[in-house]
C-alpha cells in the first residue's frame, strides 16, 4: 500500500503526530489523520457430497498452488456478495451463502495485513471450471486438501463445523 505523504485534502506535507498512542501521519493544517486499515476480503467454502471446493491459484501470492476461492471486497459491494462473485469468476459456479463461518485477520506476503471474513457456501451440482486469477478448480477429499491448501487455510480444514457438516 502507498503510504501518502501530502495530504489528500489540502496537500499540505504530512508530519508524524501520536495520536491514539500510535505514531499516524497528519495533515499540521487540516488535521487529516492517515489510518493504514487493512483492506477486506472474503473466502468462499464449499463442500459437496463430502468433498472441498479448491481452486489452484493463476496470481501471486501462492501462485499455482491450492486455495479457497478468495478475493478483495470491492468498493460499494457487500462481503456477501464479494464471496459469491469471487465464487462465480473462479470456479463458474453460483451459489448462496449458508452462514458466515469466521473473520480472521491474516499476513499475506505481497499485501500485508488483510481482514478475511469466510463463509460456508452452497452450490449446485455443475462441474467447477477454473477463471479469472485461477487456473483450475476441482473438488478434494478433506484429507486430500489438507495435503495441499495453502497453510493459511489448512486450519479450517480440522474444524469440526466443515468437517462433519
Amino acid at each position: 500500500m502507498t503510504k501518502y505523504k501530502y495530504c489528500p485534502i489540502c496537500r499540505t506535507k504530512l508530519k508524524i503526530k501520536v495520536f491514539n498512542n500510535k505514531e499516524r501521519l497528519t495533515c499540521p493544517k487540516c488535521n487529516y489523520i492517515y489510518y493504514k486499515n487493512p483492506p477486506p476480503s472474503v473466502c468462499a467454502i464449499v463442500k459437496n457430497r463430502g468433498n472441498i471446493l479448491l481452486i489452484k491459484r493463476g496470481i501471486k501470492p501462492h501462485l499455482g498452488e491450492w486455495a479457497f476461492p478468495c478475493g478483495f471486497i470491492e468498493y460499494g459491494e457487500t462481503a456477501e456478495d464479494a464471496c459469491l462473485r469471487e465464487l462465480k469468476e473462479e470456479t463458474g459456479l453460483s451459489g448462496t451463502i449458508k452462514s458466515l463461518y469466521n473473520v480472521k485477520s491474516a499476513e499475506i506476503d505481497i499485501y500485508g495485513h488483510l481482514i478475511i471474513i469466510a463463509y460456508i457456501v452452497l452450490v449446485d451440482d455443475k462441474k467447477p471450471i477454473g477463471g479469472d486469477d485461477a487456473i483450475d478448480a476441482k473438488y478434494f477429499s478433506i484429507d486430500e486438501a489438507k495435503q495441499i491448501i495453502i497453510p493459511e487455510q489448512k486450519n479450517c480444514l480440522y474444524d469440526e463445523k466443515i468437517v462433519h457438516e
